[in-house]
């Protein structure tokens, strides 16, 4: 799959009808599944400024490695 089309893929709406069926504004898959990662490697590893940098580059990577296999 190409990369724009995994993008386009995590640009849609990650919550895009609630129960009351109205369209949602919020976060986009990416957005969604990063944070999740996020939330996962900040409560496992040690808060080290140095290595925060890398830690982001990484779930935003691992982010699109998931979008690209969930739109398989």
């Amino acid at each position: 799959m190409r990369k724009e089309t995994t993008k386009e893929y995590g640009n849609n709406l990650a919550f895009p009808l609630g129960t009351d069926n109205v369209y949602h504004h919020g976060l986009s898959k990416r957005e969604y599944i990063a944070t999740q990662l996020m939330s996962g490697v900040c409560a496992h590893h040690s808060t080290d400024v140095i290595n925060e940098h890398r830690k982001i580059a990484d779930v935003i990577r691992i982010t699109d490695m998931l979008l690209t296999e969930l739109n398989k």
